[in-house]
Formats: C-alpha cells, structure tokens, sequence
C-alpha cells in the first residue's frame, strides 16, 4: 500500500525544543509509512520525486504555516498537473492559523497517531478541499502585504513569537492607535499600488493592507474570508483603505465574520489579482515574508483535500 508520508521541519521552534518529536513520530507512524526530515530545497524536492513515484496517498506536514507552505510549494513544483495527495496539517509550528480554522486541535503525536489508526483501519479520512494561492514561486491559503508584513515583522523580531506575543502586538497596535502613538505610526504607512482583480481596478491607489485568502481564518479567530468555501475556485480579497482608527471600529465585525460594509474596504472575489507599483511589494505568505517585486500575481491556484 502506497502509504502515509511525513515530513517534518528540524528547524521549526516547536521541534527544536522537543528533538524527541521526530522520534516519536517514527515510532507511531511504523510500517505505515515513512519520515523524512529534508535539510533543503533540493532534498524536499527529492522527497517529493519519491512520493509521486510511490503514489503516497497521504502528505502529513509537521511544522506550522510556514513549514506547510514551502513544503506544497516544493510538491506543487513537483507533482505539475498530477493531484497531490491527502494533506494533513499536524500543527507542528508556532502559527498554525490554517489547522486552527479548519477546527484541527491536539498534537504532532495525537493527529498522526488518529490518522494511522483511520488510514491503517481503512476508513474514509475526513477532509475538506481548498484552493491553494500561487504568489511568485510560492503557494499558500492566506497573503497580505502593508500593515500585515510590518506586524509580522515585529512579531518575528525581539523575543520567540507566539500565540501570547502576537494578542499582546493586537492590544499594542489598538492602544497606540488611540493615542496616536509612535508605534502604530510606523506601522501604517499607506502603499501606493495599482490593483486589478479579474481585470477590473479597483477604486484606490493608496492602502493600508491587501489580503487575499482561499480559507476563512487569518489568525486569533478573525474570519473576513467566509465567502471562498461557497465559491470553490476563487479566492476573496480585502483591501483596506480606511483609516486605522476606522479599521479598529471594525474588528469586531470582522471576528463575527460579518464585515461591515465600508466605501474604503473592498471586500472581493476572483481568481487573478494584479498589483503594480514603483517599489518592490514586500508580501507575506503563510506568515513568511519576501521582498517581492514591482508587479505582483495572485491566482488561484490547485484545489487539495485537507485532512480534518
């Protein structure tokens, strides 16, 4: 039988405190399948080879956002037209945002284990299906630029981000936005980008952020996009144009996952989104930041079964 496949990420926090994990990851996966801990591009991209040459039916990914995102950007680039296999998100990682919004708890070990035991007693695995995002040479669900990368990058500086440090960077942003402080001016310069979705512009040329995604949750259960699961093959893209103080006033609509309509919120659905600018757009995937270039493409791109 073509097996359940593990990848795990040596790197990821989570895993450089508990060096265990790997171990015991082995230990429950047994003859069902096999781990892999790739040093690289090229040896992740040589498991990849070995899975499609198998026919692997199940991908589990141990390590975060960031970890599932370079590993399906490697099987993307891999597999080509042929469907990847089952993934199953083992929320291995620091962020695990896209676990958490399609309702995975638990740990590395539980989730494995519960899935060798489905896969081993040959039951249907549960899963849901979601477009992936193609930006560059990278895929992921959720992408956003401005203000969501100047937050990352504070998150990602100083001390180990977690969940803790991340609400406490929330509660900071609204503070200072109130009192008009030093931090959330550094935070909210506006970028000038042109921006075509599907071909037709839409109405600024000034924002404070850009996202799209193809699942609902973007993180501390906020969840603008609850229009993708109705529309398979699109993504929903939000770009904000208010001011910050207004976008504070929104936020609780946002995490009832009932924006408010707004003239300076764009709230859309498409396959392809376009922005141009005369700077490079730095940009953030997955939670892991890239410089970008002057002219970016967002697009739709394969649909895969995540195990839930």
């Amino acid at each position: 039988m073509p097996g359940i496949g593990v990848i795990t990420n040596p790197r990821s926090r989570r895993n450089r405190r508990d060096p265990r994990l790997a171990k015991h990851l082995a230990y429950v996966l047994g003859e069902k399948g096999q781990l892999y801990s790739p040093k690289d591009l090229e040896s992740l991209e040589g498991v990849a080879r070995h899975f499609l040459e198998r026919g692997v039916e199940v991908l589990a990914i141990n390590g975060g956002d960031g970890t599932a995102h370079v590993v399906l950007s490697a099987f993307v680039h891999v597999y080509g037209e042929t469907p990847l296999p089952k993934i199953a998100l083992l929320r291995g990682g620091t962020m695990n945002t896209v676990a958490a919004g399609l309702g995975i708890r638990g740990r590395p070990e539980g989730l494995l284990g519960k899935l060798v035991d489905q896969y081993h007693a040959g039951e249907s695995l549960p899963v849901v299906e979601r477009n992936l995002l193609m930006v560059e040479d990278h895929v992921g669900f959720l992408f956003g630029n401005g203000l969501v990368t100047r937050m990352l990058d504070v998150y990602y500086g100083g001390s180990e981000p977690t969940p803790w440090k991340a609400f406490r960077l929330l509660v900071r942003a609204v503070c200072s936005t109130i009192v008009g402080g030093a931090f959330i001016k550094r935070l909210i310069a506006p970028i000038a980008v042109e921006v075509e979705l599907d071909g037709r512009p839409l109405p600024h040329r000034h924002w404070l952020a850009l996202m799209a995604g193809t699942v609902e949750d973007i993180g501390m259960r906020f969840r603008p996009f609850t229009r993708v699961t109705r529309h398979p093959g699109c993504m929903e893209v939000m770009g904000i144009a208010c001011t910050v103080k207004r976008l504070m006033m929104l936020l609780p609509a946002m995490r009832r996952a009932h924006l408010m309509e707004d003239p300076d919120v764009a709230m859309e659905l498409g396959q392809r989104l376009v922005m141009r600018s005369a700077e490079p757009i730095p940009y953030t995937i997955d939670g892991d930041c890239y410089p970008g270039s002057r002219e970016l493409m967002i697009r739709v791109g394969p649909r895969v079964q995540l195990v839930v």
